[in-house]
């Protein structure tokens, strides 16, 4: 079986490679060259809350078993339901966290009401 992530510790991870960087380029930096204004962070990249994090945390656990059963049968998943699974991981990836919790949560929904997607 795969392996669970926390994913806040995952997030909280990455802001410090992030910032290990940063401080990395900064100190490489040409004497008397410009140094950019710090860059301020957008809603899009702050650190997500428990809420939405248990949002995201339901519906994968929904999404898991309806998606797993289907593909253990050796049916295919149809091209919607692939696009909406490929979207959720990368707004993760860039740290949309609320974005891939209301994504997951809206296809959860349609696949538990029996919505398109799953193919036989």
């Amino acid at each position: 079986m795969g392996e669970v992530i926390d994913i806040g510790k995952w997030r909280r991870g990455r802001l410090e490679v992030a910032a290990q960087a940063e401080s990395a380029v900064a100190r490489a930096r040409v004497p008397g060259a410009a140094v950019p204004e710090a860059r301020v962070r957008s809603e899009a990249e702050s650190d997500p809350d428990e809420r939405e994090l248990a949002v995201l945390e339901r519906a994968v656990q929904r999404l898991h078993p309806l998606v797993s059963e289907h593909v253990g049968r050796g049916r295919r998943l149809g091209p919607s339901v692939e696009t909406e699974l490929l979207a959720i991981m990368g707004e993760l990836t860039v740290g949309l966290v609320r974005q891939a919790a209301q994504r997951a949560d809206r296809l959860a929904e349609r696949l538990a009401a029996g919505g398109d997607g799953l193919r036989q």
